[in-house]
């Protein structure tokens, strides 16, 4: 075959607005949300037939399109975060965007799923929001988990990044009115779940892999707001919610 053509089920709303700031791979993140609505191209009965059983399953395998990074085109050879974007790694070795067909898969939990809408809701997201999804498929931990001795590759020795997060008084106050500050379509956060989700974000150093290790302001698009911090050594100040 020449080529595959591939239909947009539906299209992903996710409180990440931009890039900077993503987990680095799904589940790490449990409260980043993500609502997954169904494409208008197929009457809403299509898809309500193919949700049916679903509500018994915990996890579900989406595929989606990393769709920003098309334009940029695909690499044999990456150089993985994980390795402080030094040293290069070949695409399927790794878990990089730039794949030859721009394919991603993430383990999702089902935290809701809305027959009437219809639509799917799903936690610990790790993609960005307007994200196409192309596939669906439940989770079987009798089969998805090898039976056999499993490796991880280069990834057990690769260092995790990781910050000490504390916040400043100011981005504590701003704290509820940022909560109310989501666009139309994004999942809907309570104050308190506004401030563990920046936490831990935060935590996770957001910094690009080049740039760990200096001292410097940075500012993570979250939801209708933006999350400004300063990171010195593996201390990160989340300074304001503007």
């Amino acid at each position: 075959m020449a080529g595959v053509e591939l239909d947009i089920i539906g299209t992903m709303r996710t409180c990440f607005p931009e890039k900077f700031g993503i987990p680095r791979q799904s589940g790490l993140v449990p409260l980043a949300r993500g609502i997954l609505r169904f494409s208008e191209a197929q009457p809403a009965a299509i898809w309500r037939d193919a949700m049916r059983g679903l509500d018994g399953f915990s996890h579900l395998w989406v595929t989606f399109v990393f769709h920003e990074a098309v334009e940029e085109g695909w690499k044999g050879l990456v150089r993985p975060p994980r390795l402080g974007g030094k040293e290069k790694m070949g695409v399927w070795a790794t878990r990089s965007p730039h794949r030859p067909n721009f394919l991603g898969l993430s383990l999702l939990e089902i935290e809701a799923i809305d027959v009437d809408e219809p639509a799917i809701r799903l936690r610990g997201v790790d993609v960005l929001d307007g994200t196409p999804v192309v596939d669906l498929r439940p989770y079987h931990p009798g089969c998805d988990v090898p039976r056999s001795a499993a490796r991880a590759g280069w990834i057990e020795t690769a260092p995790e990044p990781a910050a000490e997060v504390t916040w400043s008084e100011a981005a504590l106050r701003a704290i509820p009115e940022s909560a109310q500050r989501t666009p139309a379509g994004m999942p809907v956060y309570s104050a308190a779940e506004v401030a563990e989700l920046v936490q831990s974000l935060v935590a996770l150093d957001p910094r690009p892999a080049h740039e760990r290790g200096r001292r410097g302001d940075w500012a993570m698009r979250l939801l209708g707001f933006d999350v400004k911090i300063h990171i010195d050594g593996a201390r990160a100040t989340i300074v304001a919610l503007d």
